[in-house]
């Protein structure tokens, strides 16, 4: 949203992740009070705060060092006008669920229309900004907003 990235097109691997990392191990997270709810989307409940962090994916994703840069998760491209007026993402052929499954557009667009209609009032609100989504291709899709917004893609 601030000038360029620092990670440039086709980088590997977040600085901060090591690509060589020996596979095992453990690791043991300390939290604070209770959960009563698996589902990080609902009103009801104190949901666990590692889903949304660990079990749920989202197109982008952020480089902890930058403010204001988005990097693709399970998107592997993103492009959007200088108006930003829409944003446009191209499904990455390796994003995949827990099943193998490919993600597809469809996924994406069902998870949209269920925040967008049933979500948390953030949710709703926020998602409620985009007049439609248009497909592009098998893997490519455009969220076109009712009106440009700077921070909205």
């Amino acid at each position: 949203m601030h000038g360029v990235p620092a990670l440039g097109a086709g980088f590997s691997h977040f600085p901060h992740a090591d690509p060589n990392a020996q596979p095992g191990g453990g690791l043991r997270l300390g939290v604070l009070g209770a959960f009563d709810s698996l589902n990080p989307f609902t009103l009801g409940g104190s949901p666990l705060w590692a889903m949304r962090r660990n079990v749920v994916e989202s197109l982008m994703a952020r480089n902890f060092d930058e403010p204001f840069s988005l990097y693709g998760l399970l998107a592997e491209a993103v492009a959007l006008p200088d108006d930003r007026s829409w944003v446009a993402f191209r499904i990455n052929p390796a994003a995949r669920f827990s099943d193998g499954a490919p993600v597809t557009v469809d996924d994406v667009i069902f998870s949209f229309e269920t925040l967008r209609d049933k979500g948390r009032p953030n949710h709703r609100f926020y998602y409620g900004q985009v007049d439609r989504v248009e497909r592009l291709g098998p893997r490519a899709f455009r969220f076109v907003f009712k009106k440009p917004d700077r921070e909205l893609p």
